[in-house]
């Protein structure tokens, strides 16, 4: 079993199949970038055929190996065919990287069953589609493969807001703590196959995932000098399969202020208390959702 642990030799990522999705912008696409760079096979997967595919030229451009699946998470089928194309072309899958997700900046009163449960059908069970192919198919590899040291990886994008409900994206943060105490669950229950679990904890990122109106990119809780680019992202992910952590938060300040939020949840309540009059001028939050 592998355990967890920053003092163990790094893994040698040469050669190595990951599958990456949500890949055709943002953190997949960096991350995708940053595993190429790393020597491993990245087969990558989305709804956008011509952004996968722009994603495969640059690191085919940069001599990496890359294949493009589009695929949408909410759709079983296509989850299943992802991880049939990764072990027919390769003949193994390494790890794989749940990274595909939507956002919704509403309150709760605001925010109706449909919308809801479109959150859910791509950030939850998206993810749980994944799980179930993507250990399908590591186990298989394993089973063709014996190794004396096996990546054997998974790999969950949660987010930051994991741990605590923020105003105004509140199923949004619902969605990520479903993933992250999936991740912890999962970790345990494969532990002694040798299959590494890690859950990534971002915070507001410059990707298409917070595109506005106007072109730029900012999270409605985390101010632009502090939204990270995804590159910092994919290169926390890279080191996190060299090595492998439990979790990964690329920022560690925000890490031990949600602890304190966790270990203090008066002083939490109030917290998010101010944040949302803050955020909504002194209005109701509906009219500040309408508008954002």
């Amino acid at each position: 079993m592998i355990g967890y642990t920053r003092a163990m030799p790094g893994r040698d990522l040469t050669g190595r199949v990951i599958v990456i999705t949500g890949a055709g912008s943002g953190i997949g696409a960096a991350t995708a970038t940053a595993c190429a760079a790393a020597g491993m096979v990245v087969v990558l997967a989305g709804r956008r055929a011509e952004r996968l595919e722009e994603v495969a030229d640059r690191i085919g451009a940069d001599g990496g190996e890359a294949l493009a699946v589009p695929c949408d998470v909410t759709r079983d089928g296509d989850v299943r065919e992802l991880f049939d194309r990764a072990m027919g072309e390769f003949g193994r899958v390494d790890a794989f990287f749940a990274n595909a997700g939507i956002t919704c900046e509403a309150g709760i009163l605001d925010t109706n069953d449909q919308r809801a449960r479109e959150l859910f059908e791509t950030n939850f069970f998206g993810t749980l589609r994944c799980i179930h192919a993507g250990v399908a198919a590591i186990r298989e590899t394993a089973a063709r493969n014996p190794e004396p040291v096996p990546l054997r990886h998974a790999l969950i994008c949660s987010s930051a807001i994991s741990e605590i409900g923020l105003p105004l994206t509140g199923v949004y943060c619902a969605t990520k703590a479903a993933q992250d105490s999936v991740a912890g669950a999962l970790r345990a229950e494969v532990a002694d196959e040798g299959i590494v679990v890690s859950s990534i904890h971002p915070i507001g990122t410059r990707t298409d995932l917070f595109l506005r109106a106007d072109g730029s990119t900012r999270s409605l809780h985390t101010p632009a000098s502090l939204m990270h680019p995804p590159e910092r992202v994919g290169r926390a992910v890279v080191r996190c399969l060299r090595r492998p952590r439990a979790e990964v938060w690329p920022s560690g300040v925000t890490r031990w202020g949600l602890a304190v939020c966790t270990a203090l949840p008066g002083v939490s309540a109030w917290a998010m208390r101010r944040l949302h009059r803050r955020l909504t001028g002194g209005i109701g939050g509906g009219d500040r959702a309408k508008s954002l």
